[in-house]
């Protein structure tokens, strides 16, 4: 197995609840429209017309989570993909020589690598690779191509040339309505004013309030109890 499929293997074990399904879609329908379906395509697409998906953000946005939805929604529908997150510190230029260009290429964290030559220009290779290859690119940053402080001209000028979508924050009521969603996703019973608790006692980070939701699921589920604000106030104080 090579590296970059390691790595997505890792991916997926490591980050198996992400799905479209719970993903709090409201002012991003569109976006998760178009990539639901490069994750359905499973043979490359016209070499005229590559596919390139650029989404940006600030952390806690939901941006891994779309792009583990696409691998996972990718994988039930058996089309081939291969992931890289360049913010981890182990993954080098030499990756991505080795993901397999004609069919979903995901790329997490693109802007991570601006300002380095050396992994622009693999970058650049990579693109033109998928293009000639028709394959697609669905790619995430904190920062639009062209403020990301890239240092080659026509790195920017690829990774401009598809759709691109900015995300943006949740506010408190989408929030709240995502906590819900994301609890009745997994079964979990939590009050409004649970809910409300958690939202005044936890970060406004999406991912962080997600991942408390995990570990509060889990708590109750060992100490068979309910999820009360006096269970919240315990396992809180906890930490």
């Amino acid at each position: 197995m090579s590296e970059a499929s390691n790595q997505l293997a890792l991916a997926l074990t490591g980050n198996d609840k992400a799905s479209f399904e719970n993903y709090w879609a409201e002012g991003s329908a569109e976006l998760v429209k178009v990539i639901k379906a490069s994750a359905e395509i499973k043979e490359p697409v016209s070499v005229d017309k590559p596919r390139v998906i650029y989404f940006y953000g600030n952390s806690g946005v939901g941006k891994s989570h779309l792009i583990f939805a696409a691998l996972r929604h990718a994988k039930e529908r058996n089309a081939k993909t291969s992931y890289l997150s360049l913010s981890d510190a182990y993954v080098s230029p030499d990756m991505l020589a080795v993901v397999d260009v004609h069919h979903l290429v995901c790329i997490d964290d693109v802007d991570a690598w601006a300002g380095s030559k050396e992994k622009e220009r693999a970058l650049f290779t990579m693109f033109e690779q998928v293009k000639h290859a028709g394959g697609q690119l669905l790619i995430s940053a904190t920062r639009p191509p062209d403020a990301a402080e890239f240092v080659i001209p026509d790195l920017v000028s690829r990774l401009s040339s598809g759709l691109i979508y900015p995300l943006h924050e949740l506010d408190d009521e989408q929030r709240f309505e995502a906590l819900k969603m994301r609890a009745k996703a997994r079964g979990l019973s939590i009050s409004d004013d649970s809910v409300r608790y958690l939202m005044s006692r936890s970060s406004r980070d999406t991912g962080e309030l997600f991942e408390l939701l995990d570990k509060i699921d889990h708590a109750s589920l060992v100490e068979q109890r309910r999820v009360t604000i006096p269970f919240l106030q315990n396992l809180l104080n906890r930490d």
